[in-house]
């Protein structure tokens, strides 16, 4: 029940579009991510997120939404499994 209510809070906090450091914070602490549609992280930052999801054994979902084909597959490698990209 804890673990639900606090994907639930991250996605909102998420969903306000906070800073690159304040994600990358959550990330090294474990949460799930999932990055909107309308985000305008670039794409090394949004590589730097899946890295530190990746050794914290989360997962995030970014939106491919104004991302270069070549940036998707970049983030893929990087993240395998942990990665999920909503089309």
């Amino acid at each position: 029940m804890v673990d639900l209510i606090w994907v639930d809070i991250v996605r909102k906090v998420i969903s306000m579009a906070y800073s690159p450091q304040t994600l990358e914070q959550l990330a090294r602490i474990g949460a799930n991510l999932e990055i909107g549609a309308g985000n305008n992280y670039m794409p090394q930052t949004l590589e730097n997120l899946v890295r530190l999801v990746v050794g914290s054994g989360a997962h995030i979902t970014i939106h491919s939404t104004n991302l270069l084909p070549q940036t998707l597959e970049q983030l893929a490698r990087i993240g395998g499994s942990h990665l999920t990209i909503r089309v």
